[in-house]
């Protein structure tokens, strides 16, 4: 399995490269946006006397609260956990559609920056 290296700086722990990079940019085009924004896909519960743990999907960029119906999650690879948890994403997030967006690459990512400054 891919081994994705950790960045820190401005005193937060950023996922990879990427997502750093895509925090800069916005950063530095003024768009505003909340940061690892963690979403509940199904809350705990008991099972024969014992707690089964929420599940719970943190999303890198959310425009949402901020007049613009688009989330980002920059990716350099999928896990297949990741894939699982998206597709609950979507069923919870079914009535608000949401833009959905995965950038993989820093073009990928400027990309994104111009489709949000025209929202």
């Amino acid at each position: 399995m891919k081994q994705i290296k950790k960045q820190h700086k401005y005193g937060i722990k950023f996922d990879s490269k990427l997502e750093l990079a895509f925090y800069e940019m916005l950063k530095k085009e003024g768009i505003k946006f909340e940061f690892q924004v963690t979403y509940t896909l199904h809350p705990s519960f008991k099972y024969n006397k014992s707690t089964v743990r929420a599940m719970t999907l943190t999303v890198d960029f959310d425009f949402t609260k901020h007049g613009k119906n688009v989330i980002v999650d920059t990716k350099g690879f999928w896990r297949e956990s990741n894939k699982q948890k998206w597709k609950w994403f979507k069923w919870i997030m079914r009535e608000e559609h949401p833009i959905i967006l995965f950038p993989k690459s820093v073009k990928e990512c400027e990309s994104v920056i111009k489709q949000l400054k025209t929202l």
